[in-house]
Formats: structure tokens, C-alpha cells, sequence
């Protein structure tokens, strides 16, 4: 087999991979590569007149000698596009839903500059390590520019007291989904609400200006 049959990973997966994701298929493509061909029958099983009405019910046919040389390159190519489709099925779900054990939903709104902002955060149960896991999806949030970003906080009184992460958004404000993760407890009465607020350079992170923020507790 050339190494012109071996399907290009950059032309079945693409740039715009995340580069973890990236990895892991790389990694998949190349134990396929790695793999080689698969075995062909033995000339004396492949000259065995298996009638077709036996080998359907199994979705098997018989090749002809032309196709053999290709058996490969389709193998292949089949089982790289099969993990590219799943990997695309886990991004265009994985924006929608979490694939942790849900424990609560927060919402939240926009104020100031930024009042019709929305953000919707899946709050996990801790996992094994202690961390607990967020998936929050934000909208109508104008992306911030020369290197600044938006902090997510746990908050108290309208304060942020615990930093959960920090992102950015999609240009225009379009919808945007990402993952955080924190290794603090949740304890009642260390906090009341969440709240995002817009890095400033030069500004002591909890002083800075609030963008989001959670309905008062009643």
C-alpha cells in the first residue's frame, strides 16, 4: 500500500478542531494506520461458492478481484469518517446538553451596558476528585477585545467572592457554550448568587465592573 491510499487526517478532520479533540483523533487515525490492512481470506475460504442469500443476512457480498486493492483505503477511510461523525455528534450535542448529572440550573441577566445578555449555567454533583462541573451557555454577550475577558464568580450581597472561570463569546453575542469546572465546596451561606464581571487591566479583579448577574434572593 503507497502512502498516497492512507486517508489525510487534515483533510478528514479539519482545522477548526479543538486541540484536545484534535489529539485524541489524531491519535485514532494513526493506531488505524498503524493497524494495516486487513487480513484477506485464505484462497481456499475466498474460492468457497458461499451463495449471496448466506452472506446477506450478515451485510457481507463478494468482491470482486478489482476491489481488493482498494480494501484498505475504504476500511479506513470508513472508520475515520465514523469517528469524525462522532466527534461532530459530541460538539453539536455537548453545546445543548451535559453529559454529568445535572444538580441544579441557574440563570442569569444582563445589566449596565450589557442588559440583554443571558446566561443559563448547568451546575454538576462534585465527581470523585471534589471538583464540581458547569456547562454554561451565554447570549447576546458582546465579545471583548484587546485581551480581555469575562469572569464568572459565585457571589455574596451582589459581590463576587469565588472565581469559577473565565471566557469570551462568540462575535455578535451569538450564543456561546462552554465548560468550567471548580474544586471549592458548596456550602450554603458562603454565597447568594453568581455574578460575570468584565476584566479591566489595572482593576482588582472583585471591583470590577458586573456585566451578569442572578435575581436577588427573595
Amino acid at each position: 500500500m503507497s502512502r498516497r491510499q492512507v486517508p489525510d487526517f487534515d483533510e478528514l478532520v479539519g482545522t477548526d478542531v479543538p486541540a484536545a479533540e484534535r489529539e485524541r483523533l489524531r491519535g485514532a487515525h494513526d493506531l488505524l494506520v498503524q493497524a494495516g490492512p486487513p487480513p484477506e481470506l485464505s484462497p481456499e475460504l475466498e474460492q468457497v461458492p458461499w451463495p449471496e442469500e448466506a452472506l446477506a443476512p450478515l451485510g457481507l457480498s463478494r468482491r470482486r478481484k478489482a476491489d481488493r486493492g482498494r480494501s484498505w483505503l475504504l476500511v479506513a477511510t470508513a472508520a475515520a469518517a465514523l469517528i469524525l461523525v462522532g466527534f461532530l455528534i459530541g460538539q453539536v450535542g455537548g453545546t445543548k446538553s451535559s453529559s454529568f448529572d445535572v444538580a441544579h440550573t441557574v440563570k442569569m441577566h444582563g445589566i449596565a451596558q450589557a442588559r440583554e445578555a443571558a446566561a443559563v449555567i448547568e451546575v454538576g454533583r462534585p465527581g470523585t476528585d471534589g471538583n464540581w462541573p458547569m456547562l454554561v451557555t451565554v447570549t447576546n454577550l458582546a465579545p471583548l477585545q484587546n485581551d480581555s475577558y469575562y469572569d464568572l464568580w459565585l457571589s455574596k450581597g451582589g459581590k463576587p467572592v469565588f472565581l469559577c472561570g473565565s471566557f469570551n463569546t462568540k462575535a455578535g453575542g451569538a450564543e456561546t457554550s462552554f465548560r468550567l469546572s471548580a474544586g471549592y465546596p458548596l456550602k450554603k451561606g458562603n454565597f447568594d448568587g453568581w455574578v460575570v464581571t468584565q476584566h479591566v487591566d489595572g482593576v482588582d479583579e472583585t471591583k470590577a465592573p458586573i456585566v451578569m448577574t442572578t435575581p436577588k434572593p427573595s
